[in-house]
């Protein structure tokens, strides 16, 4: 589970990324350069100066009126049957939001996308004082869009809030977030993408993540 992920770039500065587009059938043209975007990136992911942790304010970009737009939302959603009864939803399982009627209203009008470079997992054995964590980025200088569901009013509402979309990784067992190249991430903003199609995807993903690969592991103590 996605414990933290970094952001160097605003959703502005990633809707510039997207305005890059330039070829006959609207997809991204191979030979465009996408470093100057993240020419001050760190290379490395120890350095966690950038980290968004739950309850962190994130840059995320959604789809209004046929046009792409970036907002600011926190990283955690308290729909209003939940509160006070659950903590801040930070991940939703595809296969969770597809069956229940409870998400309707999100499912609708709620998908975004927030870029990032990175990501950060962790496991903690029961016995264990140690947690690993491993980072995962691209091998390419194109940023990872990381599928979202957020609500986010005009007017700033305690239950406004972001979730992650995770989907079932058979290899691991565990719930992976849904990291999606760039044309993987227009589709996901598309009001005619269906949910279909979204677990279609989800399952290309379980089988192989070709753009993104583990970079480091580390070990970090549990209370960090």
């Amino acid at each position: 589970m996605c414990e933290g992920f970094v952001q160097h770039v605003s959703s502005k500065d990633a809707l510039a990324y997207f305005a890059q587009r330039d070829t006959p059938d609207g997809r991204f043209d191979t030979g465009v350069t996408h470093l100057d975007l993240y020419r001050t990136a760190p290379t490395g992911p120890q350095e966690r100066h950038s980290l968004i942790k739950p309850n962190m304010q994130v840059s995320a970009i959604r789809r209004r009126g046929g046009h792409l737009e970036s907002i600011k939302v926190r990283w955690g959603w308290s729909p209003i049957w939940s509160v006070g009864t659950m903590p801040p939803m930070t991940h939703l399982p595809l296969h969770l939001v597809m069956r229940s009627k409870v998400f309707d209203p999100i499912k609708r009008e709620g998908r975004v996308l927030v870029a990032v470079e990175g990501w950060y997992e962790s496991q903690a054995p029961a016995d264990s004082q140690l947690q690993h964590s491993s980072y995962t980025t691209s091998r390419q200088s194109a940023p990872i869009f990381l599928a979202a569901l957020a609500q986010a009013s005009e007017t700033a509402l305690g239950c406004d809030g972001l979730a992650l979309v995770t989907y079932g990784d058979l290899a691991s067992q565990q719930q992976r977030v849904l990291a999606l190249s760039a044309d993987e991430a227009l589709d996901w903003l598309e009001p005619d993408f269906g949910w279909e199609q979204a677990q279609q995807l989800a399952e290309r993903l379980n089988s192989a993540e070709p753009h993104l690969e583990p970079a480091m592991t580390t070990q970090i103590p549990v209370n960090l």
